[in-house]
């Protein structure tokens, strides 16, 4: 099995180039195979030329992409998962990276009538100078899930996995008192990557929309639900349709049973909540939820939510 490494990183004198290092030794040491891309090293060219905007704004598959494009692209379809290892530079990736999707994902290979394969999974590893604590409090770990799951990934990869790396700042306490433990959970990342044992089941990340519903309710197949999952507590926003913005929060049991509540402001303005049991199913491989509600002031109903 093969891994393709997308690393971004100015300097060798790094953290995240320490975890790079732990990473790559977990995957030789599982016998296993990989590619690198080091794109600071490689000089990666990362602004657009007029050109390939040209080429994708149109939606165009000539000309062909470019050289180093097409390079890229051969090692994507010659791998079995991609893994981008890279530090958080204000809550995003480095811009080389963000110019490396702009460019490699054109239209023709990543998009449109795809010749990208889809990869067993997409792995981030990424060193944060912030504590969790924070990145959670403030919606930035949220975000950066966001963009490079449901954005750059989606659709792309079958599975996906987020570690972070946090507190790796040079000025701080925890930089240096977790080193071994951060540096041994890449290791272990690297030598488990291709094992095909189930993932801990988990709803972070994922996003579902409605394919049923009893008439009394509001939401639609025009409304679409941004899960996340944190131990046994789970949340989302939910909006489209009659749906202007609506919040959820509850918690999932051990049968991956949901029950929350939820509220939300409808396009005719009005405040809207009640409470709601799901169960969870699956239908042509995609998980679904049952789901039974009611509204703290009317009528009860059922309703299916599928993911997308």
């Amino acid at each position: 099995m093969r891994a393709f490494i997308v690393y971004c990183h100015p300097s060798e004198d790094s953290f995240t180039a320490d975890i790079r290092d732990a990473f790559i030794k977990g995957i030789t040491d599982s016998g296993n195979e990989y590619i690198l891309s080091d794109l600071y090293k490689m000089d990666f060219r990362t602004d657009m030329s007029e050109e390939e905007y040209l080429r994708d704004a149109y939606y165009r598959v000539t000309p062909d992409p470019a050289s180093d494009v097409l390079a890229e692209q051969e090692k994507i379809n010659s791998s079995d998962v991609i893994v981008f290892i890279y530090p958080v530079f204000w809550t995003e990736a480095p811009a080389k990276l963000v110019g490396w999707f702009d460019r490699v994902w054109s239209y023709g290979f990543a998009y449109g009538e795809k010749t990208m394969k889809t990869l067993d999974k997409g792995m981030i590893l990424c060193s944060a100078g912030n504590p969790i604590e924070k990145l959670e409090q403030f919606g930035f770990l949220q975000s950066m899930k966001r963009v490079m799951f449901g954005d750059r990934l989606w659709g792309r990869v079958k599975k996906t996995e987020f570690v972070l790396f946090h507190g790796t700042s040079r000025e701080k306490e925890s930089r240096e008192r977790d080193r071994e433990i951060n540096l041994l959970k890449a290791y272990e990342k690297g030598k488990t990557l291709f094992d095909n044992k189930e993932d801990e089941f988990s709803l972070e990340g994922r996003f579902f929309t409605v394919t049923e519903n009893s008439s009394s309710g509001e939401v639609s197949d025009k409304t679409v639900f941004g899960y996340h999952q944190k131990g046994n507590v789970i949340w989302a926003e939910y909006s489209g349709g009659d749906i202007v913005k609506g919040f959820l929060v509850g918690t999932i049991d051990g049968e991956h049973d949901l029950h929350f509540t939820y509220q939300h402001i409808n396009s005719d303005g009005k405040l809207r909540s009640g409470h709601c049991d799901s169960h969870p199913g699956q239908v042509n491989g995609k998980l679904r939820f049952y789901e039974h509600w009611k509204w703290t002031e009317g009528d009860s109903g059922t309703s299916v939510i599928e993911e997308i």
